[in-house]
């Protein structure tokens, strides 16, 4: 009977754990760059995101001015990554180095993320700490400042996230 029980209580644990951790999965966004084109004039255009879910749903963005508008929505529970890539043959090393609130609710306390430092392809993770509200300004737009390898100075996007608690 004990161990019917304790066999139960296992079972139970078990079953918890797994939903708590579908929740607190990571999502991915990947910053794409043709990395033979980009230039400050172009940025936009030479551009687009892809975003993996926890539960493996890929979204992929347009490019050019819907890059400015593009929203993501993404639970409390879960963690963010953006990383970078190249869409070029030259293939060159898209470091993404910081996230920077520009506006809305400060999802992760007004600090900005700096990115890990490594130079094969720096990326930033973070957790957001609370939803974003209409009381505090609505989704949260932020500037991505990145950096490709070979190529003078730094470039910006500002995309949006919207958390919400499931």
């Amino acid at each position: 009977m004990k161990t019917k029980r304790s066999l139960i209580i296992g079972l139970a644990i078990l079953l918890f754990s797994s939903a708590f951790s579908f929740a607190q999965g990571t999502n991915v966004v990947t910053l794409n760059v043709n990395t033979d084109s980009i230039n400050e004039d172009n940025v936009l255009d030479e551009c687009f995101f892809t975003w993996e879910a926890p539960d493996g749903n890929t979204i992929i963005s347009g490019s050019g001015e819907e890059l400015l508008d593009w929203l993501i929505t993404i639970d409390l529970n879960s963690d963010i990554e953006w990383l970078g890539a190249s869409t070029s043959e030259d293939n060159k090393v898209v470091n993404i180095i910081q996230i920077k609130r520009k506006s809305g609710t400060p999802i992760f306390n007004n600090k900005p993320l700096k990115g890990d430092g490594n130079p094969n392809g720096e990326k930033v993770r973070g957790k957001p700490q609370k939803t974003t509200n209409d009381a505090e300004g609505g989704d949260y737009t932020y500037n991505i400042k990145f950096k490709v390898k070979g190529i003078r100075g730094t470039f910006d996007i500002d995309p949006k996230i919207k958390v919400v608690k499931e």
